[in-house]
């Protein structure tokens, strides 16, 4: 991407979000005098279009504050994005108000204020979102990368580029590269491009080699992308400290950390007892269900690993009909095909044991509401890793230590990332990824991309 393009992203991604927080205030006046006269789509009397567009000057203070969150130059995952987007607003609405207090030159209504402040949260992310198709539709925004190095971390780091294809990032081929193979100097020939960024994968260069590629990307970059060794990529929670000299990458296991584990526990407690309420008539009826769909009882108790490795009975409306662990090894045992899919995903496509009412419990993810109470016995979380079964212990090797330190959830990030489409390794690293980069935040965003899956039934069973 030239200067120029780089230039025209960014004017075009300030304007996006100066439009968003206008229509949001507009919005706000048109809501407010709405619930105050009775009459829809009209400005309070006296207040017309024009005396906000006059005044849109001091919205400016919006795109300052999201200069400052990064949201202009770094790229982003959505989540990560929206955080700062609601984090930015937060601050910038305090400090207009701020300001129209010191300087007395709007009046404002507190209700259109707190009415535009819940409008510019949903608006502002949702216009970058649109904003940034319409980039990637003109090829703006685009940034080159030239990975130099391969092995595992080259591997997961394409992948991860893959998935994330909102970022902007255009990668080529990897250029490999062996640690101390002295071929250094054949894989940095052609390289340069002073419009792209380099992508070094450390685990492919010793600690000499790795001086002479910064000293490399210094004389024709722009810009350098370290990928750490496998080992470090564990967790996005890492900083940079300085010990005198010295520059140490210090990791945060937030979900480990006793604090937070109280405060996920409380609020989803709180969150639970409320959608039992709520829910209480939908279950019913999910139950009456499921009971006169085949024969059997209504709900399905199975073990699964909690917490320090406790087995717990995990609740579910009954999907499958009750000779299912027969039909299972049958089909196991005669088709090849079907045992290599169940060994890879641990789930069948269109599997034959699930009961006709089951196929939509499952699309809809319903059949896992009873796990409510699950959760408000302390077995399980609203949001957590994967429940998984005894039987997948050897499976899930040295990556089981990490999980049952905390409690299984109803959803989690491998849900929300494909669902029983992913293979069961993915699903690990994702549920460490989980536990190891856990935040508030991060939950709020898997239950609201658990809504978006579930409704879309993406990657069900």
């Amino acid at each position: 991407m030239t200067r120029l393009q780089r230039f025209v992203a960014t004017v075009v991604l300030i304007l996006g979000d100066a439009a968003a927080v206008f229509a949001s205030y507009a919005l706000a006046y048109l809501v407010r005098n709405w619930f105050q006269t009775g009459i829809p789509y009209t400005f309070p009397p006296g207040m017309q279009i024009h005396t906000l567009t006059e005044k849109a000057f001091v919205l400016a203070v919006y795109p300052f504050v999201f200069a400052y969150e990064g949201l202009y130059t770094k790229r982003l995952v959505a989540w990560e994005e929206a955080r700062r987007y609601v984090r930015g607003v937060v601050i910038a609405t305090a400090a207009v108000m701020i300001l129209l207090f010191l300087w007395r030159i709007w009046i404002v209504s507190r209700v259109a204020v707190l009415l535009a402040l819940a409008f510019s949260m949903v608006l502002a992310p949702a216009v970058r979102a649109l904003v940034r198709r319409i980039l990637a539709a003109f090829r703006l925004g685009r940034q080159q990368l030239v990975i130099l190095g391969g092995g595992p971390a080259a591997e997961q780091f394409c992948k991860e580029l893959a998935r994330h294809r909102a970022l902007g990032y255009v990668a080529g081929q990897p250029i490999p590269h062996t640690a101390g193979s002295g071929a250094l100097e054949t894989a940095l020939v052609g390289v340069a491009s002073p419009d792209a960024a380099l992508v070094v994968v450390s685990d492919s260069f010793t600690p000499e080699e790795m001086r002479a590629v910064f000293r490399f990307a210094e004389r024709r970059f722009a810009e350098m992308l370290v990928v750490p060794t496998e080992a470090l990529l564990q967790s996005t929670a890492a900083e940079v400290e300085q010990v005198g000299s010295i520059l140490v990458m210090k990791y945060r296991y937030n979900l480990l950390r006793p604090l937070n584990t109280f405060t996920k526990r409380v609020l989803e407690m709180t969150g639970t007892v409320l959608l039992l309420i709520l829910l209480a008539p939908l279950l019913l009826a999910l139950a009456l269900l499921t009971k006169m769909s085949s024969p059997g009882p209504v709900l399905f108790h199975q073990k699964r690993i909690g917490r320090d490795r406790r087995l717990f009975d995990c609740l579910k409306f009954r999907t499958m009909y009750c000779d299912a662990e027969q039909r299972l090894a049958e089909m196991l045992a005669g088709d090849e095909s079907v045992r290599a899919e169940w060994l890879k995903y641990a789930r069948i496509t269109n599997d034959p044991r699930v009961a006709p009412i089951g196929r939509l419990l499952r699309r809809l993810s319903l059949d896992e509401w009873p796990q409510l109470w699950n959760v408000l016995r302390g077995e399980m979380a609203l949001v957590g890793p994967r429940p998984y079964l005894p039987v997948e212990s050897d499976r899930i090797g040295e990556a089981l230590d990490t999980i049952v330190r905390v409690r299984p959830g109803m959803t989690g990030l491998w849900q929300v990332s494909g669902r029983t489409s992913l293979p069961f390794k993915e699903r690990l690293t994702l549920d460490e990824y989980y536990i190891r980069n856990w935040s508030l935040w991060m939950d709020f965003s898997i239950g609201l991309r658990t809504l978006r899956a579930v409704v879309g039934g993406r990657g069900a069973y």
